[in-house]
């Protein structure tokens, strides 16, 4: 209580005409030091009671309305209003005390007041009627005592301060909740808005979305959703690094919205996939031509980090009311149609069909069921025999995988591996098939065939595993398999990606004891100069090579290259795909050291394997 006292604002505007009233003032509320002193010490020494703390008051005087209205304003600039004032009703020739007390609140609205009158020259209505003075107002009546004007002063400058307080408090809450509020909406952009592009996300795009479907559903128009997914976009993050790759993102962000109408809304939907609502649209021409815009926009060059960096993308559209009615199959169906520009040709926009929709949910189908397989244990491996023509022996086997589904019988891998690399599931499906043509290829040593090397194909997703190398050495030590017997086939345009990186797991490989090969050899990246620089140690001649042998000079010239360029090397040379007598004699011609194909066996099982084995080891003349 006491500070309180101690800061309450005690500053009052004395407002009369005559100057005696303002000395009165002054002895009520503001005693001379001295006198105040000597009473406190008269009451001490009579009474023996202690001192008690005097309020004290700082009186300004005005004798007219002007002058008052003045003092009150220039208290205002200099940040010391007034807590009160005492008006005087008359004060001749100037303001009265209303038309005084009127002009002070329009300064200063909330200076409490005393109206001091005499006598009546307005009735209490006719005061009510002009002053709308709420609680800010009372009427002191002459004559009065000193204690009246102390209790007054106090009460009234209270009050004063207890406003301001509050006040002080309710503005400070009012701040509290603005602050509140504003990291809400921060909060909310930031949930609803992408950091990078500025633009709205995918939350935002289901609220969107469903409005514009409720205007097009009112006004009986169509709309259009375009579903953006940008073409090979990870090589601009891995030549460039990621902030050459959201540099452009922004840019190709920027673009799309300067390339539709203002009544069309931009989204970026993921990592590099974008979505545009085309509201009122009346035909699908107008679709198309905004489009081939927006593709145009996107593959324009952009100059990032000193390089001038293009980028395209796939677009797939659905449009309602005919490929939905919802936000959620709309948006999923200009996906799906866009999957199917990327995995047919980039760089270009198609309309979803519903053929789109089954093939996806067979991919669904598909990626569920290689799954469940891998679970089940469904998958088996056949095995190619390898022949040497020189021996006509069986030198090596192929492992080829194929799916034993329950009540469809075989399922050959053109039907699944491509949605098995999609979806990554190659990876665990690769690694099985390694480590169970590993255990066959054991058992048959311990079955007492000859030694024969077991060839396993790799995906470029399985090299490009961290732990591609060490999964193998685990296989290798797990079953028991001599590394020497043991050939991965790898694809050319696997050992292009990255080379620096791929020679590194080559010699890795290599260091196992582990041999290599080179599959579909002839339709990649044929050269020289990788050839010496890979410790490859096979080539296996592509079957469209050989395919074309009886028919195709252009062919025959090819592989007599092949095996020439591969004896140079001190490769060891395989045609696959051998079917006819005449390809086998031209191969045989040509010094080619190893064959496989439909001529000598297709893929069978491992016991049926054995048994072609085992029918030409009595005789090396059996060579067809």
């Amino acid at each position: 209580m006491t500070t309180l006292l101690a800061r309450t604002n005690r500053r009052i505007l004395i407002i009369d005409d005559a100057p005696s009233i303002h000395a009165d003032f002054r002895k009520i509320l503001a005693p001379a030091i001295d006198d105040e002193l000597a009473l406190a010490d008269a009451e001490e020494a009579l009474f023996g009671t202690q001192p008690v703390e005097r309020l004290t008051f700082q009186l300004d005087s005005a004798y007219q309305g002007q002058e008052a209205l003045a003092r009150v304003q220039q208290a205002l600039v200099e940040g010391r209003p007034y807590a009160m004032a005492f008006i005087d009703m008359r004060m001749p020739p100037g303001w009265d005390g209303l038309e005084t007390i009127e002009q002070l609140w329009k300064a200063d609205p909330q200076l409490q007041i005393a109206l001091c009158t005499a006598y009546s020259d307005y009735s209490w209505e006719d005061i009510a009627e002009r002053l709308e003075f709420g609680d800010q107002l009372l009427v002191l009546k002459k004559p009065f005592d000193s204690l009246e004007i102390r209790q007054m002063a106090s009460a009234m400058t209270w009050k004063w301060q207890m406003a301001q307080d509050a006040a002080l408090k309710v503005l400070s809450l009012e701040q509290t909740i603005e602050a509140r509020v504003h990291e809400l909406l921060k909060v909310s952009h930031l949930l609803q808005y992408d950091v990078l592009t500025e633009l709205p996300n995918s939350t935002l795009l289901g609220d969107r979305l469903n409005q514009s479907l409720a205007l097009s559903r009112r006004h009986d128009k169509q709309l259009a959703v375009m579903f953006f997914g940008l073409d090979r976009f990870k090589r601009i993050n891995n030549a460039l690094g990621h902030p050459a790759g959201d540099q452009m993102l922004k840019l190709v962000g920027r673009n799309m919205v300067a390339a539709v109408r203002a009544s069309d809304s931009v989204f970026r939907y993921g990592s590099d996939e974008f979505v545009v609502i085309l509201a009122d649209i009346r035909h699908p021409q107008q679709t198309t031509g905004i489009a081939e815009k927006l593709l145009n926009a996107i593959r324009a060059p952009q100059h990032i980090a000193g390089h001038e960096l293009r980028v395209t993308a796939s677009l797939g559209i659905s449009l309602y009311p005919d490929d939905g009615f919802d936000a959620i199959s709309l948006i999923k169906k200009a996906e799906t149609a866009m999957r199917n520009v990327k995995e047919t040709g980039p760089d270009s926009y198609r309309f979803f069909i519903e053929e789109m929709n089954q093939r996806a949910l067979y991919q669904q189908s598909m990626e569920t069921g290689i799954r469940l397989a891998l679970a089940r244990n469904e998958f088996v491996l056949h095995y190619q025999p390898k022949l040497d023509l020189r021996s006509g022996q069986v030198v090596g086997a192929e492992a080829l995988i194929r799916w034993h589904k329950p009540g469809h019988g075989l399922v050959y891998p053109s039907a699944f591996i491509a949605v098995a690399e999609d979806s990554g599931l190659i990876v665990p499906l690769s690694k099985w098939v390694l480590a169970e043509a590993c255990r066959q290829s054991c058992a048959w040593r311990a079955a007492g065939l000859p030694p024969i090397c077991m060839a396993v194909n790799m995906s470029a997703i399985d090299f490009r595993q961290r732990d591609f190398v060490d999964g193998i050495e685990q296989i290798l030590a797990q079953t028991g398999m001599e590394p020497a017997l043991l050939e991965l086939e790898i694809t050319e345009s696997v050992l292009m990606q990255n080379i620096e990186s791929t020679v590194t797991s080559l010699q890795r490989i290599k260091a196992l004891g582990v041999r290599l090969a080179i599959d579909d050899f002839g339709t990649g990246y044929s050269s020289l100069s990788y050839l010496r620089r890979f410790p490859i140690d096979v080539l296996k001649i592509d079957q469209s090579f050989i395919r074309g042998l009886g028919s195709d000079s252009n062919d025959a010239a090819l592989v007599s290259a092949i095996i020439s360029l591969g004896r140079s090397l001190k490769l060891t040379i395989i045609a696959e795909g051998v079917e006819t007598a005449e390809q086998l004699d031209f191969l045989k011609a040509q010094h080619c050291e190893e064959v496989q194909g439909y001529y000598f066996s297709k893929a069978v099982e491992p016991e049926v394997f054995v048994r072609y084995v085992e029918s030409l080891r009595p005789s090396l003349s059996n060579l067809p």
